[in-house]
């Protein structure tokens, strides 16, 4: 992860739109991001998919998580089913319902990838 992502999730903590555990959270999963995709995160490509996922975990952390998930997505994890894993292993919560947040991960890491554009 490069420091102009790591500034926005210093800026997300600071403005208060994600907690302490989930700051401490971001860079590992970053890093973990960047091992299964293959791809160096930067501001650049990346700083969407930084934003949300850092408030997807934040809703997540308070049982607010996104929950419909549209046919477009749907398709796309059906296409991916190793990003949808891997996006629901990241957010990982055995409490709450996290499959629509996790097929907007999808979308992320296709587009990341290149295979949001075939």
């Amino acid at each position: 992860m490069d420091a102009t992502l790591k500034e926005r999730i210093d800026l997300l903590h600071d403005t208060n739109q994600i907690n302490d555990e989930i700051y401490n959270r971001l860079p590992y999963l970053m890093e973990e991001v960047e091992n299964f995709l293959d791809v160096k995160l930067t501001e650049e490509n990346a700083g969407s998919f930084t934003s949300h996922i850092s408030v997807a975990l934040q809703r997540i952390s308070k049982n607010e998580p996104v929950t419909d998930i549209a046919s477009e997505l749907e398709t796309l994890i059906g296409e991916n089913p190793e990003y949808y894993q891997f996006a629901k292993d990241l957010l990982e919560n055995d409490e709450t319902n996290i499959d629509a947040e996790a097929a907007f991960i999808t979308l992320y890491f296709c587009l990341l990838t290149g295979k949001g554009n075939e």
